[in-house]
This record gives C-alpha cells, sequence and structure tokens, in this order.
C-alpha cells in the first residue's frame, strides 16, 4: 500500500517518534508551568490542572478530548492485532483459522477471538497490573528487533559458524542483569559491585559483537531474504550497527527495570513460555516433511502442498 516501503516505511516511523516526543516534551512544559509536578493529577493531568487555575471550559475541553481519543487508541490496537495475527498463521505460528478470509476481505475469526480476548482481560485484569505488563511487552518486543537487526546485519566468523546467534543472547542477558541491579540493588555493597561486573559484560558482549563478526554485504547475508533484494533499488540502512540497536536494547531494559521485581518475573515467566513454543515450533518443523500452505486469496482458504528441491528451486509436488 506504500509507495517504496522499504525507505519511506522507517522515515515516517523515524519523522512520527520525532513529532510525538516534540508535543510530548511541550505538553509536559505547559502541564508543569501550571502546576507543581508533585500535584499534577496521575488519571487526568490537563483537566485537573486547568480545574485548580480556574480556567473551566479548558477542563472540560480537555476532559472531553481524553474522553475520545483513549476508546481510539484502543481501537487502532483492536484493528491491527488481527493483521498480526494473520501473519503469524500464514508462517505456521498460530492455528490456519486466523488467515482464514471471508468474502468480504475482512479476518472475521480473528477479530473476533482478539476482540474477545481484549475484552476478557479488560474486564478482570486490574489495570495498574495491566498497564505495566503491556508496556514491558511492548519494550521487549522493541529489544527483540534491535536484536534481529543485528542478525540481519551482522554475520558469524567461519570458524565459528553459531556465534553471531550465541553473542545477542548473551548480550540481553547481561543488559538486563545489569540494569535491574542498578535499579534495585544499587543501594548495596554487593549490587554496585555485581553492577559493575555486569556492565563491563555487557560491553565486552558488544566488543565480541563489533569485532568479531563482519557486516554482512546485504541485509540478511546469506539468509534466503537476501535474495528478495533488488540491485539499483535504495533501501534504508539503520547506522552504526550494532551500537545503536545495543544502546537501544540497554534503554529498553532500563525502562523494564523500573517495574516491581514481581512485575519483572511476571514478564520472565511469558517470555520464556513463548520462547518455548517457538523452540518446541521449530522443532517440530523440522522433524515434519518440508510442506507449505498455498494460500487461495480469493476464497480466503489455503491449501498444503508439499515441497521438493530440484536446482535450487522449491517446485511443488
Amino acid at each position: 500500500e506504500a509507495q517504496n516501503p522499504s525507505m519511506n516505511l522507517p522515515r515516517s516511523v523515524m519523522i512520527t517518534l520525532v513529532l510525538v516526543t516534540v508535543l510530548y516534551i511541550a505538553a509536559a512544559v505547559a502541564l508543569t508551568g501550571m502546576q507543581h509536578y508533585t500535584d499534577i493529577s496521575p488519571e487526568s493531568g490537563f483537566p485537573e490542572a486547568f480545574k485548580a487555575r480556574g480556567v473551566m471550559w479548558a477542563a472540560q475541553l480537555t476532559a472531553a478530548g481524553e474522553v475520545f481519543t483513549l476508546p481510539v487508541v484502543v481501537l487502532i490496537s483492536v484493528i491491527l492485532q488481527p493483521r498480526l495475527q494473520y501473519a503469524l498463521a500464514r508462517d505456521e505460528l498460530l492455528p490456519p483459522m486466523f488467515c482464514e478470509v471471508d468474502h468480504k476481505g475482512n479476518l472475521r475469526k480473528g477479530v473476533l477471538c482478539s476482540g474477545g480476548l481484549m475484552t476478557l482481560i479488560a474486564t478482570f485484569v486490574p489495570f495498574e497490573d495491566l498497564g505495566d505488563f503491556v508496556s514491558a511487552g511492548i519494550l521487549v518486543a522493541f529489544t527483540v528487533t534491535n536484536s534481529s537487526l543485528i542478525v540481519m546485519r551482522r554475520q558469524s566468523p567461519t570458524y565459528r559458524p553459531r556465534l553471531l546467534g550465541q553473542l545477542p543472547i548473551v548480550f540481553n542477558v547481561v543488559s538486563l542483569g545489569m540494569t535491574i541491579t542498578f535499579v534495585h540493588a544499587w543501594q548495596h555493597k554487593w549490587g554496585k559491585i555485581i553492577a559493575l561486573l555486569l556492565t563491563t559484560a555487557t560491553a565486552l558482549s558488544w566488543g565480541l559483537i563489533k569485532f568479531l563478526c563482519p557486516p554482512t554485504a546485504v541485509f540478511g547475508g546469506n539468509r534466503s531474504i537476501a535474495s528478495t533484494w533488488e540491485e539499483g533499488v535504495q533501501y534504508f540502512r539503520t547506522p552504526f550497527v550494532p551500537l545503536i540497536p545495543c544502546l537501544g536494547t540497554i534503554f529498553n531494559w532500563y525502562l523494564v527495570a523500573q517495574l516491581e521485581m514481581f512485575g519483572i518475573l511476571l514478564l520472565l515467566v511469558y517470555f520464556f513460555i513463548a520462547a518455548g513454543y517457538y523452540i518446541y515450533y521449530r522443532a517440530k518443523k523440522a522433524s515434519a516433511p518440508h510442506r507449505r500452505r498455498r494460500f487461495r486469496r480469493g476464497r480466503g482458504s489455503y491449501e498444503e502442498v508439499e515441497m521438493t528441491q530440484e536446482g535450487g528451486v522449491e517446485l511443488a509436488t
């Protein structure tokens, strides 16, 4: 749907982030200009601030804006979720029902499942617990994206073909431990020692990625995605890899570390369950015959075909 998405989508994301950041900072300056930061309402900041200053019409206007914008944000999330489920189901990470399209082109089953689940969670889970958990989950997703960028832009040395798959995991583990120690144990003497050791380990793991894993000639290296790139087409290229994704990972883990230890443990349990499911899926697919789903877009269904290799080209049988 986008023109030249490989170049324009990253630009649009960065422009959006810059605009949102500028507007957020401007709103924070305006809010702290009306009220001392200790008196700002965590539930309804601007309406309460205008009310405290005696500007009742502005308080009512901003309160109405909050009522209108919050459901819009929720609906946008609900709209995007079925598309994500569709992509996962197409890659066989979810049941095939999530990629079934009705005669109008809608993901009806995916919408019903995701909408019903969101309704149940919103009804029975306290918002204060759910808010921290969702925010931490988004930060973990950003961290996975940073690690994926390193894997796609770097390659293992010939004498250690699995090194690149191991170093990002080590970096994430030690950087998470470092940030948790800085936030929750820095006041103790042993906490300072552990934090300094983990900081050294974090810097060392980044150095190993930087100097032992050479950059790839194209995005993806010798993986199959590299064959989809066209010569002469301009693609967006993130600069200073692996420095920028590693710094992004550290900042993400630092924000996650602001949670209480119970929330962090809950997040780790969820992450290990998801990782265990993915490992099980990979093991199951590795032991099964090489089969692939071919989708019939017009009717919203699919057929499963067995693929064979002939001269490096996959053929349906």
